[in-house]
């Protein structure tokens, strides 16, 4: 009986359901999301509420190619949070970007990558003036050309589709295999390593929850800091490299971050609703960021 059992339960433990995310996309299909939800920065909690739009332009058996719009965005924070924010909303407000993707609907590329970054690259520096007005007393200090320079060299095609396979939304999931406990790695929008965990909430795989927490060594922040520094601050990188270790013990580095994501998929695999909470700690700054995605019907 004993052994009748155990060969029983090697037997369920290989049937393990999984499904693999390919939604069947269609020419013209036209989704509406709207998402709202709230941000917690320094203890001030922002309202936030965003439309975005997806279209299917081309479809055929070798993929997709998916144009999205960011139709709206609203806050209601008073401060240079909020300020940060409608410059977001101004810059990115109505521009269009043209995702290529295979046949599972995984995103590959952008065939409009040079406008999305002219505009893109517009809108940091209008972030740029908005924190100088803010911070007149900072003009001369703060390293504006360098931190322009930092962040618009991070805007490439490249990162702008590991953003979008790595960040909770529509076609997030899109290409991959789950079953309950499925694992892999990835990065962060900061480039920081992340571990994923897949869970099965219905065996159909209209119902997937995930699960990202930081997957960094010491080793790893420890660099990941001194690069930081030495492209934003070189003058401060030697300081900082000799002391990187009393800095990392001290908790002035501490870095913590957990996402939870619970997506519902329509049968045809387009997102029906997605509920996000992120709890993040960052060298000593805590935020908090809790969304809720749902198709509009039109």
């Amino acid at each position: 009986m004993t052994l009748a059992l155990l060969l029983t339960a090697i037997v369920m433990s290989a049937q393990v359901a999984s499904v693999k995310i390919a939604p069947k996309y269609q020419k013209g299909d036209n989704m509406l999301y709207r998402s709202v939800g709230t941000m917690t920065v320094g203890g001030e909690i922002v309202n936030l509420t965003s439309l975005n739009r997806y279209y299917i332009a081309e479809a055929n058996k070798d993929g997709y190619v998916i144009e999205t719009v960011l139709e709206k965005m609203d806050n209601d924070a008073k401060d240079l949070t909020g300020k940060i924010l409608q410059l977001m909303q101004g810059g990115l407000k109505g521009v269009k970007t043209v995702f290529t993707a295979d046949a599972d609907g995984k995103i590959t590329g952008i065939k409009n990558f040079d406008e999305v970054r002219e505009q893109a690259t517009k809108m940091v520096e209008e972030l740029m003036k908005a924190l100088i007005e803010e911070m007149p007393e900072a003009a001369g200090v703060l390293p504006t050309d360098m931190l322009k320079n930092q962040i618009t060299s991070r805007i490439t095609e490249e990162a702008v589709v590991a953003q979008v396979a790595n960040s909770p939304g529509p076609f997030s999931l899109n290409g991959k295999t789950i079953s309950t406990g499925t694992m892999d790695e990835s990065k962060d929008v900061n480039g920081r390593k992340v571990k994923n965990m897949y869970f099965l909430s219905a065996p159909d795989g209209s119902k997937v929850k995930s699960t990202t927490t930081l997957n960094m060594s010491k080793e790893d922040m420890k660099k990941m800091v001194v690069e930081q520094v030495k492209a934003m601050m070189p003058d401060q990188a030697e300081m900082v490299e000799q002391n990187i270790d009393q800095l990392m013990e001290s908790g002035m580095m501490k870095m913590e971050s957990t996402v939870t994501a619970d997506y519902e998929f329509l049968p045809n695999g387009w997102l029906k609703s997605l509920r996000v909470v992120q709890k993040q700690e960052n060298m000593g700054q805590f935020t908090e960021m809790n969304m809720k995605t749902e198709l509009v019907e039109e």
